[in-house]
């Protein structure tokens, strides 16, 4: 009789594609019967194929239980078994996050977003956000995408100092880019950035890249900005919220695109 490690062993390998599905799927609970060396020796490393297998549903799978995994070995490990099993799932979440099939992509996104929640600022330092610059740079639109919204997503975990000086100037690039959805990605996220800079980064940097972008061509820039206004909002002082943003809410739920108006009304009652 296999033990559960060694029919994990056997099936991540299968020919059969729904053997593998059900393999991945079942990953969590496989995990939880063995010590964190056991997985990272002999569980974890056989994953680098499964972000390669030819069915998206297995790919979808294993972006779907990236936090699960985490979270579960991190609760167990030790300080320096924790950098590894965070350096090896951001091994497999890297090429997730370029995946071919959007669906795996946005899964995997999320999966990140949800573990970073718990990791301390040193192994996101350590582990991820250079990762994340060098993404904003990439040649794909997508993966411009992608490294704006963890940008975001990731500001609370690295602290004022960090996020002002490493992540801000890649975002005001972003806001620049030459492709509408990067500066979508952009105008949605920024206010997650304004959040955790200090407030006078905010207002000087951030602040007139934000009402820039609210003046994009692109109607869905334009929508963007509307949905993140109270994010923007609840990170500048008061004086500053009336003079800008106040104007800015007249003039977004005046536009002449019912979406970027519908957008702005919508999120009228967070920004009261």
């Amino acid at each position: 009789d296999w033990s559960d490690l060694e029919r994990f062993q056997n099936f991540v390998r299968s020919q059969h594609p729904l053997r593998r599905l059900v393999c991945i799927k079942g990953l969590p609970d496989i995990l939880a019967t063995i010590s964190v060396q056991e997985a990272l020796r002999s569980a974890l490393p056989l994953l680098e194929d499964v972000t390669l297998d030819e069915e998206s549903s297995v790919r979808d799978a294993l972006a779907s239980n990236l936090a699960t995994v985490l979270k579960s070995l991190l609760a167990r490990a030790t300080p320096d078994e924790a950098a590894q099993v965070v350096d090896m799932v951001w091994s497999l979440s890297d090429p997730l996050l370029r995946d071919k099939d959007q669906q795996v992509r946005a899964v995997a996104e999320e999966g990140v977003v949800e573990y970073a929640g718990v990791l301390t600022k040193e192994l996101v330092m350590n582990a991820i956000i250079d990762n994340v610059l060098a993404m904003s740079h990439d040649e794909q639109e997508e993966r411009r995408m992608t490294a704006m919204k963890l940008l975001g997503e990731l500001s609370f975990v690295l602290g004022a100092d960090v996020v002002k000086h490493k992540v801000s100037p890649e975002v005001v690039t972003l806001a620049q880019d030459s492709m509408f959805r990067v500066r979508k990605s952009a105008a949605l996220h920024i206010g997650k950035v304004c959040r955790w800079v200090p407030k006078e980064h905010a207002v000087e940097e951030l602040l007139p890249v934000y009402l820039t972008l609210a003046e994009d061509e692109i109607w869905g820039v334009r929508k963007a900005c509307a949905e993140s206004m109270s994010d923007v909002a609840a990170a500048l002082p008061s004086a500053v919220r009336s003079s800008s943003i106040l104007p800015l809410f007249d003039k977004l739920a005046t536009d002449v695109s019912r979406w970027v108006r519908n957008a702005a009304f919508q999120h009228l009652g967070p920004l009261i």
